[in-house]
């Protein structure tokens, strides 16, 4: 009993920790974001036929000379291609369009390129959709949490769970954070599969003191 209780202060310790840094890390350091969602420019390439993505994608990290691309296909006939990259100047967008011309033996260069600047993404336009449905479906749990386990006192229970999905949220969102992942569409569904996991195991914890307190009062 006492090693549990011992393991259980340390947990909490270690994510109060985590949780600290993560906050210190966040006021210190600007959050990291994916490409996608920060300041970049995204050139689209019309090609108007077949074409081999790796080779487009070799021409491009060639020619642009950065690691942070990312490149998406936007047509289901595969001739064509969109190219996200921090910045590229007019001379590197130039030699851009020259060597898949070139490539693909392409007379009408003018609207082969296409770009445009992406300004950007606030986190909290990001998380802003979710909200509301997060609040509704924590109070439609947590009214269902204190009908099922009233016997083990409403506010209490209620409390637990609201707290252990504020520290989980917390300490995933710190890890994060320390970690300088980028921040992106994934990290909003990482947290949404973090409160669902809390949530079950809350549940399955309840269910079991509720059936050890059924047993302890049939045999009296």
């Amino acid at each position: 009993m006492k090693e549990k209780l011992l393991n259980k202060k340390i947990i909490y310790i270690a994510s109060v920790i985590v949780i600290i840094l993560g906050i210190i890390v966040t006021c210190i350091w600007k959050t990291n974001v994916t490409l996608l969602d920060t300041n970049h420019t995204r050139i689209d390439i019309y090609i108007g036929k077949d074409h081999n993505k790796e080779e487009i994608e070799q021409i491009a990290k060639d020619t642009l000379g950065t690691k942070k691309i990312i490149f998406q296909e936007i047509e289901t006939f595969n001739d064509s291609i969109a190219i996200h990259v921090k910045q590229a100047n007019t001379e590197q967008i130039e030699a851009l369009k020259s060597n898949i011309a070139q490539k693909y033996e392409i007379e009408d260069t003018e609207n082969l390129i296409k770009i445009t600047n992406i300004g950007n993404v606030r986190i909290r336009d990001m998380i802003e959709p979710y909200i509301v449905p997060i609040i509704i479906a924590t109070i439609i749990i947590s009214i269902y949490i204190g009908i099922r386990y009233f016997k083990l006192g409403i506010v209490k229970q209620v409390l637990i769970l609201l707290l252990r999905l504020l520290v989980s949220e917390a300490l995933l969102l710190s890890i994060i954070e320390i970690t300088r992942i980028p921040v992106g569409t994934y990290t909003i569904l990482l947290a949404i599969l973090v409160y669902i996991v809390v949530i079950i195991f809350t549940i399955i914890g309840y269910e079991n003191q509720l059936n050890i307190a059924k047993d302890k009062k049939k045999q009296k």
